[in-house]
């Protein structure tokens, strides 16, 4: 089926749907984006609609399109559509209808606007099934039900109100149950907290009436992943407060805004949309939008921005420096219709991936300035109307374009009427197909070289140069026109143009619309090849009126054509500049000279006045005539600026020597510099022989003698013998002294002068050998057997004892076998004299190592002594104080005098301290000698009370130990006191008082 048939059935059935006019064009935009669809839209409603962005020249072809239905010829119908089929989701939801880029039936050729249909989201179907409970309708309510699990109901007065709960799923199969009565709907109260679904698409679609949506801060969105369409097409609404939206986890925000034209301004300052990857058409005709916070926007996921600011036309700033766009593909669209914008700042865009770039700037007529410098565009396929409609812009540079994959650039610069200058030289047009209207209406344009383009594959250029009036020649004479299908209007409007050149591959001029030439004083109305001539005074064939040049021209006619010049006596001469000292003759200046039959005739002296003095600078006019023709050309004698710059250099016999080594610069007549060139110079230099060489530099009228000095070789290198050990470390530089180049600098060691190794693993003669250059030197590394030893002995100690490394050290010798005396840095390792223990040591000499273990054992020593009591006149004697002794080992001792120190004076009273000392050891005898009678008890020689005291060498601290009674309770010398004396007096005692009183008692008797 014909699919302007289609668009109008559609059209209808939306309109018995109720819906809206926007939502109508919308569809219809989808389906078919000429002005064919637009027109069959407005033939079905009654109020205007937006006009088709096409221009003039491409309305003419949609209208060509729909006049020229034939039967004939369907496959050479040619068309600016991608080749590739594409669908689109029909009003049904479901099924995909696949659209052919060009109608089988049309034979006529068309050209329409590139989209990629298939990558636009899918517009809700207003006859999608609504998800509801119940819908019910009374005297008070319009219609009500439940949503999800939140009651809903519509008012007499247009009120939908909506209750707490959470709302079901809305998608572009199944619409929200309030959709059907959206027309009616002018207000939305949200009466409590309300939980969108994760599927929200069109929540709010299409509801045209409404004004007011109140207590939007009920709304839960912290669950919402789609919110396409969300507000969409609600274009009488005029605020928005989306402070409390929580878009933490939204993916897709397409035509969220799209065509809610009443709102001015837009708080998005809360939005996160860091998980979003879809924003197309976000912000889609929100023509009476005049402020837009974009700060908070995250886009680093975001891979679609097409039609995202489209007819935001009120916007006079848009500050994107934000945007992370490393992952975008497709901006077409992106700021179409952003008419108010006079600057845009697009610093921080990355375009790497982008392969879509169409319509991008389209409309920004306001734009005063516009960056796209750094802008990638390698991977890009589109570009067609990118800047149409720029006319704001006064300069655009787009040189650092990389379009190899561009397919598509009609329309590109069309309308940017205030360039005056636009460099596509760097174009590389290998893939493009289309080029209509390309710079069409760049009113301003003064001149456009596009003699790169290469064009073996284009097939539209209508209207590629079409109204470009300054513009005075073109060179298209690289243009390979083989299978281009349209090239109506291709010149037309091109007033200015006086000169073009096609090649050979230019096939054809038929319906460019060349304007046709007036006739003047200096032109006749004729255009005509410059064959041999030139383009001033042209001699070619053809003079043809801009119709036969059309008509008649073929490849074969291939030439530059020009407005022809009116046949006169002429006379043609140039400027020149020359130098103090050139020679110049009047010939030089003279290009050529016609007859009145514009016949060319040579140069004579006779047809020149006036001289030049080439001694002297200055500017000297000449004057060339021809009959009734003369002019005046300047020859300019300037200061010759010749220079000539060489050195003297040394070199060694053997170097190798060009004569561009001694070359330091040149430079013309003109100041430029000059290369180095073998036929400056002359003279020779034998580099084998020690020597002066003179050698001659000559440029122009310089000459400079250089001196290239050949010397002796100064190459050398030392080293010396040297004699190691086994198991030594050695390298090559140990037996290096010195080495000079061949100018007798001093070199640094370097391996690579090194041949030869030494095996330090076994004795041995090694050779080395030293080379520097041509100098070399052989050493020899003598190894002889290492005879370093040590030897170390184990030993014990007791603690406290004294120690030194010195006490395990036996002896040494060195790698030749001498003694060597002991030195601390032998030993590793300590010995705690204080805790007995088993110590290792480590001795080591060089390669050599013994291990010893000193074992510090505990210290066996005591002595255990004991106080005495003596009276005077006793005799004392050192042993009697002594108790007993042990040695080291523990090993009992006798008493020996030598462990006494003190002494004792028996006939004088006092307390005398005797010391025993045994070995580490010591204790003492406190000898208390008193009168006799006075300690209470009888003298006994070495007798008395006695204290036993004991001391032990126990981790060097004395002890004493305290045997018996106390001091009190000691009998003293010559004391016999127990229990069985006592008992003795006792019984004595009472046998004389027994008789005492028996006697008493006869007594009395």
């Amino acid at each position: 089926m014909d699919h302007r048939k289609i668009v109008k059935m559609t059209a209808s059935m939306l309109l018995l749907m109720n819906a809206s006019q926007q939502s109508i064009t919308t569809f219809a935009d989808h389906l078919d984006s000429g002005q064919m669809t637009e027109e069959l839209v407005n033939s079905t409603i009654e109020e205007p609609t937006e006009n088709n962005l096409m221009e003039t020249a491409e309305n003419e072809a949609m209208d060509e399109q729909q006049t020229s239905e034939t039967p004939e010829s369907p496959a050479t119908a040619p068309s600016e559509v991608p080749t590739e089929p594409t669908t689109e989701t029909t009003p049904d939801g479901n099924a995909e209808l696949e659209q052919s880029t060009v109608d089988s039936t049309v034979p006529t050729t068309v050209e329409q606007d590139v989209t990629d249909v298939s990558s636009e989201p899918v517009i809700p179907d207003p006859n999608a099934k609504t998800e509801d409970v119940e819908i019910q309708a009374t005297e008070d309510q319009l219609a009500s039900g439940v949503f999800g699990s939140s009651p809903w109901r519509i008012d007499q007065e247009g009120i939908l109100y909506i209750d707490a709960g959470t709302l079901g799923e809305t998608t572009s199969a199944a619409r929200a149950p309030w959709f059907p009565h959206r027309s009616l709907i002018k207000k939305i109260v949200l009466t409590g907290p309300v939980v969108a679904n994760t599927e929200s698409l069109g929540l709010f679609f299409d509801m045209n009436q409404l004004t007011t949506i109140e207590n939007l801060s009920n709304l839960d969105t912290s669950q919402v992943t789609n919110m396409d369409y969300f507000f969409a097409w609600c274009q009488q609404l005029t605020s928005l407060d989306l402070t409390a939206f929580d878009t933490q986890n939204v993916r897709s925000m397409n035509y969220m805004f799209n065509g809610v034209s009443s709102v001015s301004t837009l708080d998005l300052s809360n939005f996160n949309t860091a998980n979003v990857t879809e924003m197309s058409h976000i912000f889609y005709g929100m023509s009476g939008l005049t402020s837009l916070d974009l700060s908070s926007f995250n886009t680093m996921n975001v891979s679609n921005m097409s039609y995202m600011f489209y007819d935001c036309s009120a916007l006079t700033t848009l500050d994107v420096t934000g945007f992370q766009t490393a992952n975008v593909t497709n901006f077409s669209h992106m700021f179409r219709g952003c008419s108010g914008l006079a600057q845009l700042d697009l610093s921080s865009f990355v375009t790497s991936q982008a392969t879509e770039m169409s319509f991008m700037f389209h409309g920004c007529s306001g734009l005063q300035a516009l960056d796209v410098t750094h802008f990638d565009t390698s991977n890009v396929m589109y570009m067609h109307y990118m800047f149409h409609g720029c006319s704001g812009l006064t300069e655009l540079d787009v040189s650092r374009f990389d379009t190899t994959n561009v397919t598509s650039m009609y329309y590109m610069f069309f309308g940017c009427s205030g360039l005056t200058a636009l460099d596509v030289t760097n174009f590389s047009t290998t893939n493009v197909t289309t080029m209509s209207f390309m710079f069409a209406e760049c009113l301003n344009l003064e001149a456009i070289d596009v003699s790169g383009f290469d064009t073996e594959n284009l097939r539209f250029m209508r209207g590629m140069f079409r109204n470009c009036k300054k513009i005075t020649e073109l060179d298209l004479s690289h243009f390979k026109t083989g299978k281009v299908q349209l090239q109506q209007e291709m010149f037309a409007g091109t007033t200015s143009l006086s000169k073009i050149s096609l090649g050979i591959q230019f096939y054809s001029l038929t319906d460019t619309n060349i304007p046709e030439l007036l006739a003047t004083e200096e032109h006749t109305g004729y255009w005509q090849n410059v064959g041999s001539g030139t383009e001033d005074v042209p001699l070619g064939e053809y003079v043809l009126s801009s119709s036969s040049l059309m008509t008649t021209y073929q490849n074969s006619m291939a030439d530059t054509y020009v407005w022809q010049p009116i046949a006169s006596e002429s006379i043609r001469a140039m400027d020149s500049t020359i130098y103090v000292g050139d020679s110049w003759e009047p010939i030089d200046n003279f290009v050529l000279a016609t007859d009145p039959n514009g016949e060319s005739i040579p140069f004579d002296e006779s047809m020149v006045t006036g001289t030049v003095d080439t001694t002297t600078a200055g500017v000297y006019p000449v004057t060339y005539t021809n009959g009734s023709a003369s002019q005046q050309i300047n020859v300019t004698v300037e200061e010759s600026q010749e220079t000539l710059k060489v050195t003297d250099s040394t070199i060694i016999v053997g170097d190798a020597w060009t004569p561009s080594d001694n070359f330091v610069s040149a430079t013309d007549k003109t100041g430029e510099a000059v290369a180095f060139d073998e036929n400056m110079v002359s003279g020779e230099v034998d580099t084998t022989q020690v020597g002066e060489y003179k050698i001659t530099y000559t440029f122009g009228r310089l000459s400079r003698e250089i001196t290239v000095t050949v010397i002796a070789s100064q190459e050398a290198i030392k080293a010396i013998d040297s004699r190691i050990h086994t198991g030594d470390v050695w390298h090559p530089s140990d037996n290096f002294i010195s080495a000079t180049n061949r100018a007798g600098d001093t070199l640094p060691f370097d391996e690579s002068m090194v041949s030869g190794t030494v095996d330090t693993g076994r004795t041995g003669n090694f050779i080395i050998t030293y080379t520097n250059g041509e100098a070399s030197q052989k050493i020899t590394v003598t190894v002889v057997e290492n005879r370093e030893t040590i030897q170390a002995k184990n030993g014990s100690i007791y603690v406290g004892d004294k120690w030194a490394p010195s006490d395990q050290f036996v002896s040494a010798t060195n790698k030749d076998g001498e003694m060597i005396v002991f030195d601390e840095s032998m030993v590793s390792g300590t010995v705690d004299t204080t805790k007995a223990g088993d110590y290792p040591l480590t001795y080591t000499n060089g390669r050599a190592t013994e291990e010893v273990v000193v074992v510090v054992k505990e210290n066996g020593e005591t002595i255990v002594t004991k106080d005495l009591q003596l009276y005077i006149g006793d005799t004392w004697d050192p042993s009697d104080g002594f108790v007993s002794a042990t040695n080291r080992e523990g090993f009992t001792l006798a008493f020996d005098q030598n462990m006494v120190s003190g002494d004792v004076d028996t006939n004088k009273e006092g307390t005398y301290t005797i010391t025993y000392t045994n070995g580490s050891v010591s204790e003492t005898s406190q000898v208390t000698v008193s009168k006799r009678g006075t300690a209470g008890g009888n003298a006994n020689t070495g007798g008395g009370n006695t204290q036993q005291k004991k001391t032990a060498n126990t981790s060097a601290t004395s002890k004493k130990q305290v045997q018996g009674n106390a001091a009190k309770n000691l009998p003293k010398t010559g004391e016999i006191r127990s229990s069985a004396t006592v008992l003795g007096f006792a019984l004595v005692g009472g046998a004389i008082g027994t008789y005492i009183y028996k006697k008493k008692k006869n007594r009395k008797d």
